[in-house]
């Protein structure tokens, strides 16, 4: 009789508390809200075409940073992320075009590669596909297509880091683009915080026949 009587109390505390926090089944997306938090739960039921209904755009700010999960590389300078932000929302995936520095095309619907376009790209892909990273804006977060403008850290930078010639050199995908020799530098107003060390980076890279200076590739 006391064992009945225990196992009835666990059933009414499970009621009262477990099924608040999980309500036992899955709504139409394959998730469901947490009472308690307010915040909505993916399980892996959830189709992808699910989640882009649910997905919401992201108001961006200049000058700011925001973590982000690098979906799929489209080319040496341009992917397409997903913010991961620690507000319970899902936000729609955004192309990213890496501020300053310009790598040959590869994907033109109307031109053929350019040189050394395949080796940046699979650079890019190698380094930063499904890879979590940091996206910090300029002055100018979006070009006149819209895309996000920005510089990747393939960690996450200090306040410190952001000014830091060596932090920047180590962490910030972009500036390994120009010191590698992937790409050029490209300076369009008004994103020219690192414009002149990204001119410093690219003579290096020039002067030492890195990637698409080196002559004999």
């Amino acid at each position: 009789m006391l064992k009945k009587l225990c196992y009835a109390l666990l059933l009414v505390l499970f009621a009262v508390t477990g099924v608040y926090a999980h309500p036992g089944k899955l709504d139409e997306y394959g998730g469901h809200y947490d009472a308690k938090t307010g915040k909505y739960h993916y399980h892996k039921k959830t189709k992808d075409a699910d989640l882009k209904r649910l997905a919401v755009p992201l108001n961006v700010q200049p000058n700011t940073v925001y973590k982000a999960r690098i979906k799929r590389v489209v080319d040496g300078d341009t992917a397409v992320i997903i913010f991961m932000l620690d507000d319970g929302k899902i936000y729609k995936d955004e192309r990213v075009r890496f501020i300053g520095a310009n790598t040959p095309e590869t994907v033109h619907p109307s031109k053929a590669p350019e040189y050394y376009g395949k080796e940046a790209s699979n650079f890019t892909k190698e380094n930063l596909t499904d890879r979590v990273v940091w996206i910090q804006t300029d002055v100018g977060a979006r070009d006149r297509y819209d895309r996000l403008l920005a510089y990747i850290w393939t960690s996450e930078p200090s306040e410190k880091d952001l000014d830091n010639e060596k932090a920047i050199r180590a962490k910030m995908f972009n500036a390994k683009l120009l010191l590698g020799g992937y790409a050029q530098v490209m300076t369009i107003q008004p994103n020219v915080r690192y414009a002149e060390m990204f001119l410093k980076f690219q003579r290096e890279a020039r002067e030492n026949n890195k990637g698409l200076w080196n002559e004999q590739n």
